[in-house]
């Protein structure tokens, strides 16, 4: 189904990033051996390990970041899986720098609010293989489908109690439609089991206390969590022992057919 303090100069800012991006990765491969979700596809479904991203700087992503409007992305802030929710609310193409997107947004960590404003920088595009819908589903021709991936800094204000920075790795499976030539979100699989798209893998680091905690977010999953914290096989199931983490209201509502949880989850919470 188709749906549609000092300023870092800017050669410090992509060092910086690189920096985040090579720990980030080796903290990834240290640790989720026994995880799941831990990529978005598996190489066997990349066409070729060529970096494209210069051939795609006329095309805008900002689609793709900005991500599905509905409440479905499910994230974790620190070592006991406590639940955070993130928003994208607006996304704008850099008008210089092809790589760069500009993006706002906001987090919810229990009843705390707060808003956020930075960067992604695109570092690589990779071609996969297409994916395809079953027979009793339509979608538009596509002429080439890919995942981009690069690095994001978030920045809440800083005259706030208990607010910080996020930093990390960003990836998002993307298509081109033939009959625009315009770039959409890729949901053609969002029926597979481990369906996961938008994923935002780092660490929130508070302005005061420097304290750095993961944080990770995707869309429909968890990204690269234990197995005994994501017990779905079809769609996204935390495990009860969370509820105290903030998961109770999800469960609440999908396993229990709660109405008033399940109103507090579909609620626009960010506007």
């Amino acid at each position: 189904m188709f749906r549609t303090t000092k300023p870092l100069t800017f050669v410090e800012n992509i060092d910086m990033k690189n920096y985040i991006l090579c720990f980030v990765l080796l903290w990834q491969f240290v640790g989720n051996a026994q995880n799941r979700f831990t990529q978005i596809l598996p190489e066997t479904e990349y066409i070729s390990a060529g970096n494209e991203l210069k051939e795609f700087n006329n095309y805008d992503f900002s689609p793709v970041i900005l991500g599905l409007q509905m409440n479905n992305v499910f994230g974790t802030i620190g070592s006991s899986y406590k639940r955070i929710h993130v928003k994208i609310t607006d996304v704008e193409k850099d008008q210089t720098n092809p790589d760069l997107y500009h993006v706002k947004g906001k987090s919810k960590v229990g009843n705390n609010i707060e808003s956020f404003a930075g960067t992604i920088k695109l570092q690589t595009i990779k071609q996969i293989k297409d994916r395809e819908l079953d027979d009793t589903m339509v979608s538009l021709p596509t002429t080439y489908q890919g995942i981009i991936s690069g690095v994001y800094e978030f920045k809440e204000p800083t005259d706030r109690d208990h607010s910080g920075v996020f930093e990390g790795t960003y990836q998002a499976m993307f298509q081109i439609v033939e009959e625009d030539n315009k770039v959409y979100y890729n949901d053609l699989d969002l029926y597979r089991d481990s369906y996961i798209n938008n994923v935002y893998q780092g660490f929130w680091t508070d302005y005061q206390t420097k304290e750095a905690k993961i944080c990770k977010w995707a869309d429909f999953r968890v990204p690269d969590v234990p197995s005994d914290f994501d017990l779905g096989a079809g769609e996204f199931s935390p495990n009860e022992k969370y509820n105290n983490k903030g998961w109770k209201t999800y469960n609440d509502a999908y396993l229990k057919n709660d109405k008033i949880a399940l109103d507090a989850e579909e609620a626009a919470w960010w506007e």
